[in-house]
């Protein structure tokens, strides 16, 4: 039977190992405030992407082992890595860094650097980066004070891009090759780590709004929907949700998409209209799975605005675009006639580069939701690690060299400290 899921807070990347007394204090990624007494080291680990699922197996794996944790602070500091290439790769270069200042490069194991210790520092910053032979770099960070018994670890995850590439006749291009692709991050070159196009599965979480105004047409819409459904690859996941002033899991993720179509069925229109909470428990379902190797996709269904979201739609539009998920969005009903929903949708569309879509005739729903089949399959999955690490908002470019081609992403995303 399906049973009520209500909204919670979405799960931040940060895994703390600590002492629950402890743990309460950490509010950051990075420890800002002086810290008296003590030598026994903390290490703060901002693993890189490479350690994420999207980019295993795919560069060097980085291993801090000096300074340790369980020894008093030596002066000087002793920085050494352990570094592993994956198999038939080999190391060509591993660099050190201490608060933004470059220790050099080396070439060979022993990865070791050594440093005078400033006796009134009580924090330092430490940044190794490897490469191989085949270019593909990996990064490690930590933040090493003298507060003792407690360390956490947390990614900086790969930007990941769901990307849409249009002709002037705006039919789907679905040929694109990587090496037309060219990406900028806050102005800045980046290196393409990982590119797909059809043959990355879609995972999307199905967002019906069940609210009292869509009794009039909620039967033309779970219909359209099971067409929806049928028109998907055997490999694509999918979850369906219901919404009103809460959420409602009907399914797990599931490739059973007959499943899917059937529980649609018994959803029941009543109550109010919570969209924002909604939206961001359907990202939290996606955020959740391990593979990140898919095109991942909320798609919306709904046909009034926001009445009791204890989220704001900023708030929402941040997690979303930062976890490279990308929103299609249905509206419908009178409620599109006084444009605000319809510029809510849109901004969703936009800020997470997917497309909404706006339509009053319930039986024109069917040709609606099969063009949005269409845009979803024709998504490209691109990944990158920024260079540019700073907080703050980093504005994405791409470009295609292929004439008569404009694309569709997100513009950018949020950097922030748990990033």
């Amino acid at each position: 039977m399906p049973h009520p899921d209500t909204i919670g807070t979405v799960p931040s990347n940060i895994r703390i190992l600590a002492p629950e007394s402890l743990m309460r204090r950490v509010r950051s990624g990075f420890i800002r405030s002086r810290v008296s007494g003590g030598i026994t080291l903390i290490c703060l680990v901002l693993a890189s992407s490479a350690a994420a699922p999207l980019l295993a197996g795919q560069g060097p794996e980085i291993k801090l082992v000096t300074p340790r944790i369980d020894l008093s602070l030596d002066d000087p500091v002793v920085i050494q890595a352990l570094v592993r290439p994956m198999p038939g790769r080999s190391i060509t270069s591993v660099y050190a860094f201490v608060d933004d200042v470059d220790l050099g490069v080396r070439t060979r194991a022993p990865y070791r650097w050594v440093i005078p210790l400033d006796s009134e520092a009580t924090a330092i910053h430490i940044r190794v980066v490897a490469k191989d032979n085949v270019g593909v770099e990996t990064r490690i960070e930590e933040m090493v004070t003298r507060m003792p018994g407690m360390r956490f670890t947390a990614e900086v995850p790969a930007v990941i891009l769901n990307l849409a590439a249009i002709d002037n006749n705006e039919r789907f291009i679905s040929d694109l090759g990587v090496g037309e692709l060219s990406i900028t991050d806050n102005g800045e070159a980046q290196e393409i780590l990982d590119f797909a196009r059809g043959e990355a599965p879609l995972r999307i979480s199905i967002l019906v709004d069940q609210s009292n105004s869509m009794a009039d047409k909620m039967e033309e819409t779970i219909a359209a929907l099971g067409k929806f459904l049928s028109q998907l690859g055997p490999d694509d996941q999918v979850k369906l949700m219901a919404f009103n002033d809460r959420v409602t899991s009907y399914t797990p993720f599931t490739n059973v998409h007959e499943l899917v179509a059937s529980f649609a069925q018994v959803i029941q229109p009543e109550g109010s209209t919570a969209l924002y909470d909604a939206v961001l428990y359907g990202y939290r379902q996606i955020a959740s799975q391990q593979d990140a190797r898919e095109r991942r996709v909320i798609f919306l269904l709904t046909d009034g605005d926001d009445r009791e979201s204890r989220n704001d739609l900023t708030q929402v539009l941040n997690q979303v675009r930062n976890g490279g998920v990308t929103i299609f969005a249905v509206g419908q009903g009178e409620a599109l006639g006084d444009g605000d929903l319809r510029d809510i949708l849109l901004e969703m569309a936009e800020q997470t580069g997917g497309e909404a879509f706006f339509e009053r005739d319930k039986n024109k729903l069917d040709g609606v939701f099969t063009r949005i089949s269409v845009a979803m399959r024709a998504l490209y999955l691109v990944s990158y690690r920024p260079t540019d690490l700073t907080r703050g908002w980093h504005e994405i470019d791409v470009k295609v060299s292929r004439p008569g081609i404009h694309l569709r992403h997100k513009p950018g995303y949020d950097r922030t400290t748990t990033q």
